[in-house]
């Protein structure tokens, strides 16, 4: 069994088919797939997707919602061993300029705190004053680094324990984002505007619309 959260999870997952008295081929008969998918899953190599992990642990007759909360573990203990040390988050917030940068670190946010289950951090946030509830979709945009509002954000940070006196500095680096965002759409529309114009075959339209791309 290869060392490590990711063969420390496997060797838990035979255990738990062990206990039952079951072979890989019953469990694999009992999960509905091949004998190689069951058998991938408690090698070792690599963490099994979480899909199959509850299911391998419903056939052993285990809680799959316990199994889940260890998967989660491991995958995060895996990251952490093979990441390099994690820089300072100030100095990494300060150099966020738009939603992709923000969303990837609201992401290392939501691992750092164990990456709960969506249903969690809904109870979270809803236990937080003052600020809107977090829908499962809107967690989900959140962690693809879909653009969000400033209070839904600190929803979210509420709901991953992030401590209420760093949030200046996310606040900070979201109007950063924010911005950038307003003069990318702005781009966008001058950059369309000239292609109307050039399409029409208006020189005066075409330069105008060209001028306003230029920066003042």
């Amino acid at each position: 069994m290869p060392p490590g959260p990711v063969g420390e999870f496997a060797e838990r997952l035979r255990l738990a088919r062990r206990y039952r008295g079951l072979s890989r081929e019953e469990v694999a008969q009992a999960m509905a797939c091949s004998l190689a998918t069951v058998r991938r899953a408690e090698a070792g190599d690599t963490l099994p997707q979480l899909p199959i992990a509850r299911s391998h642990a419903a056939a052993c007759g285990v809680d799959p919602d316990e199994v889940e909360v260890l998967w989660k573990r491991a995958r995060r203990a895996d990251r952490r061993r093979r990441a390099p040390a994690a820089p300072d988050p100030s100095a990494e917030l300060r150099s966020v300029c738009d939603f992709t940068g923000l969303g990837a670190l609201l992401a290392d946010v939501y691992e750092e705190a164990g990456a709960p289950s969506y249903r969690e951090l809904e109870r979270r946030a809803r236990r937080a004053r003052d600020l809107p509830p977090l829908s499962r979709s809107t967690i989900g945009r959140v962690l693809a680094g879909a653009p969000l509002s400033e209070r839904r954000m600190l929803a979210f940070l509420t709901a991953c324990g992030v401590p209420e006196e760093t949030f200046p500095r996310w606040l900070r680096a979201h109007r950063r984002a924010h911005r950038s965002r307003t003069l990318a759409k702005r781009r966008l529309s001058g950059v369309r505007a000239a292609e109307a114009a050039w399409c029409s075959r208006s020189r005066r339209e075409y330069e105008r619309a060209l001028g306003s791309l230029r920066p003042p």
